[in-house]
């Protein structure tokens, strides 16, 4: 059995903080339109694009503290980039099947449904191309296709973030890759997604003490009014919140990989989580920025529109709930406390969500 030290140092390194927040700088703020491959590009200069690619692979050989600074920033700053598509989700996929991960070009992933269809994938038709996964029997196999040789159909994300659906060429090269890989791929991703909707949140709590403190209303700033500040204080309180749940899981897959026997527990406590204080943090910096947060000269919906779509996705509140929810349920009282102080094993979930993506 694994356990996981949830004291484990998540901090980055302050001058690689600092880099990351300078690049993010360079994109982000009114009046600037962020262009991903823009974006992309100043992180291959920098060294940024492939942080927890092997260094043997052309990667930096970081971890998941250092991503997932990355990501909180980007989030914060409301600049999108497929960085967590390519670097944490193909990356690992591709290594996983011996394909060729040596590639500085960007990519995503998409979970083939019975007909080859793949449905609301990130970054669809945005990247060189997609790792794409299907279901075939019992086994899992992938194929790593260029975008250009994809149908790509756009959907209507309600973000900067491209979304669309992806069908796959019948010439495709498939490779076998063992369930194990494609089940971590879940979890990963449902981390990510919880990691990028706390940096999202991150930047809401700081433009809305920006806009409370710098706006004045009646002679003096929003901020000063109670009912202002306990939108801001409810905002700050949710977003602490979701950090220490994302930072718990965080530790296990720094420590586990995400395969240690609580892991499945952390990772649907971090999305639950996560998603009932989006709920409130989205809801709360809308009403304390007013009328002016909601148009689109304004960068605000350049952090709560991604993050409420990335809360879907890898699965909704109420899968991941409804896992924990049976899970207190089966073991009765003498198995609900213990969940609370301790956690407990939580199996099957990124199985489940396969089989509903792919219709096995």
């Amino acid at each position: 059995m694994t356990t996981t030290d949830t004291t484990v140092d998540l901090a980055v390194d302050p001058d690689l903080q600092q880099m990351m927040d300078d690049v993010m700088a360079r994109f982000s703020g009114p009046g600037v339109r962020p262009d991903p491959d823009a974006v992309w590009g100043t992180l291959t200069e920098v060294g940024l694009a492939r942080l927890t690619t092997p260094e043997d692979a052309g990667g930096s050989g970081a971890g998941w503290a250092e991503a997932a600074g990355l990501l909180r920033t980007a989030a914060a700053a409301g600049v999108a980039v497929p960085f967590a598509e390519t670097d944490l989700l193909a990356g690992p996929l591709r290594r996983a099947a011996g394909l060729d991960d040596f590639s500085g070009a960007t990519a995503t992933v998409a979970v083939l449904n019975a007909s080859g269809t793949a449905h609301q994938v990130a970054w669809a038709d945005a990247t060189a191309s997609v790792v794409c996964v299907r279901r075939v029997g019992d086994r899992y196999e992938v194929a790593d296709i260029p975008t250009d040789r994809l149908t790509v159909t756009p959907g209507e994300g309600v973000s900067a973030v491209p979304t669309g659906s992806v069908t796959v060429p019948r010439d495709a090269d498939w490779t076998p890759i063992d369930a194990t890989a494609v089940e971590a791929l879940v979890l990963r991703g449902s981390l990510v997604r919880a990691v990028q909707c706390v940096g999202a949140m991150e930047g809401m709590l700081a433009s809305a003490i920006a806009h409370t403190t710098a706006r004045t209303q009646f002679g003096r700033a929003l901020a000063r009014f109670q009912s202002v500040q306990n939108l801001v204080v409810d905002l700050a309180a949710e977003t602490v919140l979701a950090r220490a749940a994302v930072d718990a899981a965080l530790a296990d897959a720094l420590t586990d990989d995400l395969a240690g026997e609580l892991s499945g527990f952390r990772v649907a406590v971090a999305r639950s989580v996560v998603s009932q204080a989006l709920a409130v943090a989205v809801r709360n910096v809308h009403q304390a920025h007013g009328a002016i947060g909601t148009t689109h000269e304004h960068t605000l919906h350049r952090v709560t529109l991604p993050a409420l779509q990335w809360r879907s996705e890898f699965g909704s509140a109420a899968f991941w709930e409804g896992f924990l929810g049976r899970t207190a349920v089966a073991g009765g009282m003498a198995g609900a406390w213990p969940m609370v102080v301790e956690g407990t094993r939580v199996d099957g979930a990124a199985a489940a969500w396969l089989e509903a993506v792919t219709g096995a």
